[in-house]
């Protein structure tokens, strides 16, 4: 399944593509409505807060639908090829028994592996909720740009133009910092196989909280335009 398999490249381009799939689901609805020209008929009938509310709260769901929606296929097809799902420790024995054969599904160092440990249903429950609540924040991002930018779609390449200073970002940070930063990307964070660390799930909660803080900033600017 993807994000669990070293196997392919699928996982790797799912985490990077990421942020331009959740805003091509529901980051152009504000942009369409300006540019087919309904939108000051909507604002004078309405309001701008109305308009934007609406276009953000359907935004964040059609864009965590459209983030989950590729692993939640992946997870059919993994099932349907694999119907059970056998816990294999995540501790690295190769040390005491150089003949150990180390595959392991999560490391024991990944910031999932307790869930993975606890309980398999709950662990994947979780990863959704996650990709779901993230990629909303994308598309979030893309709503409030595009109320900016004049030009059709190029509202989907701000979420991923931002994740991805956020991956590069690490490259200028002193050594001892991008043990940390490194995992405050999605792509290291989601990649629960190989890369995710201890870290991960502060990276996942920031990102989140840096998205929607992003997206509110630009959504009041938005909002009070009228009286500026």
């Amino acid at each position: 399944m993807m994000l669990f398999s070293d196997v392919g490249a699928g996982g790797s381009i799912y985490c990077m593509l990421l942020p331009c799939i959740a805003a091509l689901v529901g980051g152009g609805l504000y942009s369409d409505e300006k540019n087919s020209g309904r939108l000051r008929m909507m604002l004078a009938r309405t309001g701008r807060r109305d308009v934007l509310r609406s276009s953000f709260c359907a935004g964040f769901v059609l864009g965590g639908c459209g983030g989950v929606l590729p692993l939640l296929l992946n997870l059919v097809v993994a099932v349907v090829r694999q119907p059970h799902m056998s816990f294999i420790d995540g501790v690295d024995h190769i040390a005491t028994n150089p003949y150990f054969a180390y595959y392991p599904v999560i490391r024991s160092d990944s910031w999932l592996y307790p869930l993975y440990k606890a309980s398999q249903p709950l662990m994947l429950v979780v990863v959704f909720a996650l990709i779901f609540v993230l990629s909303g924040a994308y598309a979030c991002l893309a709503i409030g740009a595009s109320a900016f930018i004049g030009k059709r779609y190029v509202e989907i390449l701000v979420p991923f133009a931002v994740s991805l200073l956020i991956w590069l970002l690490p490259a200028i940070l002193p050594i001892r910092a991008q043990l940390v930063a490194n995992e405050f990307s999605q792509v290291v964070f989601l990649n629960f196989s190989a890369d995710a660390g201890p870290y991960g799930a502060w990276g996942a909660a920031a990102n989140v909280m840096l998205f929607l803080v992003l997206a509110g900033v630009l959504y009041g600017i938005e909002l009070h335009r009228d009286a500026l």
